[in-house]
């Protein structure tokens, strides 16, 4: 997840243990001991503190890693303005108070992301946990003669939904078992099974509905990303044993599964069937049905901000008096589903910060699922995307994230997966790999003597040739080119695309990665292109993320956060004809993304800053109006400016990138206007000339 150029010196075995031990005793811990769940996240968060304070000023955190902390303070801010604006009140700290662990992923990741997370603290501890969750189950059904609801130290619902979200968090580690011992398979699969009885024991229904989804994650998984280490019979074999356990759960009267899903049935055919003042709108499904209907009035009459902390009740009431919904729908202080309760509380806003919070570390997790090699990685990410499913589909019958509990188990697995999908890319990164396929580096270039050697060393000794194509440089940059290589040619200059394909005609590699005299090979990058080049590449080409590199600071976000096309096999391809903002044109077949960073020193200084977008702008123009094309007017290039700095500041989370991120949003904006004003300039000549 972090960018830095080499891999981190090993922790001391006190502080790896101390983190072992956290990871491997929390989930066997929260549900039978009260002061577990603050106890694992706030200890790691302690000494994640700790390391903060050690590291301060140390490299900055990761694009992803911003983006984890950001969908987390996004969702706590959130929850603050509701606080702030509904008034502050003893419920509404409560809830405040609830929504503050979740920052509490921040240092814990930060600590565990130092000292490492151990595999075997982390699947072990899984099994642990849920096998002690069933034993609990068990013990308090038997005491209660099938009279009362397994529940731990917690509420029954949050029991059921834990200890299923143990046992299925575990079986994604089934190949992990599977690679100590063949017979540690049956781990995970016991801590599934001991997962789903201590669910059905529970009695929570709401966790039932997370079944199917889960169910599909794993379908999506082994379809598209392990296909090759799972055989056909042992997938088959697991959806047989998934169905087998659900039909039994429902035939097996002892769980109840059966009278629960008839009574359910029943509940919702009479729901529908009846008038506003019927009973059948107050069983426990009948209540749910109105609160959520409530919840979308209340909603839908304070759409931006909602109607604060704890005020739920009085305005669902008021549906009730004017007869609008019935009585029921004011039975609770909050409707009993997260998404409803979010829109309530606080609006839109609160609804799009639990989007994020569930939707953008799903989206780091596909990503390391689908760009990730490494089994241990993928089985991570697996897990954190279990996890988030889960509390998603939790969400539709509970207000799980209001709850203690629930909240410091998400937020103490968030950062425990993250830093160990860290811990693992690291030691991964450790790993020498050997280049199968010839690579050809071609670099264009125009007075780059001060930025140009950078570029060099970090393909030199690595590239089977470098191609240096010089277009009439006044300083040394051809002196320094031939430094590292005999291919320096010096040209005239016909235009971006056309250059740049004068340099591919001069390759003679089975591969290119065309780079500019800015830009350098990050070694992440460099380790990630020699892994892809294999005997059969799968990919005709690769995009390169880029680390834009400018007044100091890597930029992460805005028109920064691409990955341009860089690496592609040379058979096919060609460059576009474009003076500007050209493209290669690859062989048919599929695309990849590499994941290491291509840094991009794109201006010298703010002035050289000033001088390229000018010169952007006035090409841009220029091509727009050879190619007939209107513009708008001097309006239109205002909006345009406006548009640019909302999409690449806002949408693009410019912002996170810092006071730079704004510097950077106002340049390019300025540029979107120049460039629309030029061609106003140009069209506005040839009237008068014409």
């Amino acid at each position: 997840m972090t960018d830095n150029t080499a891999p981190q010196a090993l922790p001391s075995t006190y502080l790896h243990g101390f983190a072992a031990a956290v990871v491997f005793l929390f989930p066997a811990l929260i549900l039978v001991l009260r002061p577990a769940d603050g106890l694992g996240p706030g200890l790691l968060a302690l000494a994640g503190f700790w390391v903060a304070y050690q590291q301060r000023g140390a490299a900055q955190a990761s694009r992803e890693e911003k983006l984890l902390y950001f969908a987390v303070c996004f969702f706590f801010l959130a929850a603050l303005l509701v606080t702030l604006l509904g008034g502050i009140d003893d419920s509404g700290i409560k809830k405040l108070g609830k929504c503050a662990r979740l920052l509490l992923v921040i240092p814990a990741y930060v600590f565990l992301r130092r000292v490492g997370v151990s595999l075997v603290a982390l699947w072990y501890g899984l099994v642990a946990g849920a096998v002690i969750a069933a034993g609990v189950a068990v013990f308090e059904g038997w005491q209660t003669a099938s009279h009362g609801r397994a529940k731990g130290i917690t509420h029954p619902i949050i029991f059921g939904d834990i200890a299923l979200i143990l046992g299925v968090m575990s079986l994604a580690g089934l190949g992990w078992f599977k690679q100590r011992a063949r017979w540690q398979v049956l781990l995970p699969l016991l801590a599934v099974s001991c997962g789903l009885l201590a669910s059905l024991l529970s009695q929570a229904r709401g966790g039932w509905v997370a079944i199917p989804f889960l169910g599909l994650v794993f379908l999506w998984f082994a379809q598209r990303y392990a296909r090759a280490r799972i055989p056909m019979w042992q997938r088959w074999a697991a959806v047989g044993v998934l169905l087998l356990s659900v039909v039994s759960a429902y035939f097996i009267p002892a769980v109840g599964v059966q009278k629960t899903v008839d009574r359910t049935v029943t509940n919702l055919t009479h729901y529908f069937q009846s008038d506003m003042t019927s009973a059948a709108r107050a069983t426990s499904v009948g209540t749910r049905l109105e609160m959520w209907q409530a919840s979308w009035h209340i909603y839908q009459d304070n759409l931006l901000l909602g109607v604060g902390w704890g005020h739920y009740k009085e305005n669902a009431q008021a549906l009730v008096d004017a007869g609008l919904r019935h009585r029921s729908a004011a039975a609770f202080g909050h409707p009993h589903n997260q998404f409803f309760s979010a829109m309530v509380n606080g609006g839109t806003l609160a609804f799009v910060a639990i989007l994020l919070l569930f939707l953008i570390p799903a989206k780091l997790l596909m990503d390391v699922i689908r760009r990730q090699k490494n089994a241990d990685q993928q089985r991570l990410a697996l897990a954190g995307l279990l996890l988030i499913v889960a509390y998603m589909s939790f969400g539709f019958s509970e207000a799980i994230l209001e709850r203690v509990r629930p909240v410091s188990f998400f937020a103490f697995y968030l950062a425990v997966i993250f830093a160990a999908i860290h811990t693992q890319k690291q030691l991964s990164r450790r790993e020498p790999v050997k280049r199968k396929q010839s690579l050809s580096v071609t670099i264009i270039a125009q007075d780059e003597a001060d930025r140009i050697e950078p570029c060099l060393q970090s393909v030199a000794n690595w590239a089977d040739e470098i191609i240096v194509l010089d277009s009439g440089s006044s300083d040394n940059t051809v002196e320094i080119a031939r430094r590292y290589t005999d291919k320096v040619f010096e040209t005239d200059w016909p235009g971006y695309g056309p250059q740049k394909q004068r340099a591919l005609e001069k390759a003679n590699g089975n591969w290119v990665l065309s780079i500019d005299a800015d830009e350098r090979v990050s070694p992440e990058l460099r380790q990630d292109i020699d892994a892809v080049l294999t005997d059969n590449p799968e990919c005709v080409g690769y995009r390169t993320p880029w680390a834009v590199m400018v007044y100091g600071h890597r930029m992460d976000f805005g028109r920064s956060a691409r990955s341009p096309q860089r690496l592609f096999k040379r058979e096919g391809a060609r460059f576009t004809n474009a003076q500007v903002h050209e493209h290669v044109v690859l062989a048919p077949g599929k695309q990849g993304t590499l994941e290491g960073r291509l840094y991009h020193y794109t201006h010298r200084n703010y002035g050289h800053a000033l001088q390229k977008s000018a010169k952007y702008a006035w090409l841009g123009g220029q091509k727009r109006h050879s190619a007939g094309k209107w513009g708008g007017g001097l309006p239109i290039a205002a909006l345009r400016s406006l548009w640019n700095f909302i999409l690449i500041y806002f949408l693009r989370l410019g912002f996170l990138d810092g006071p730079v991120g704004f510097v950077v949003a106002v340049t390019y904006a300025q540029g979107a206007f120049n460039k629309y004003a030029a061609l106003w300039a140009l069209r506005r000549e040839k009237k008068q000339t014409g």
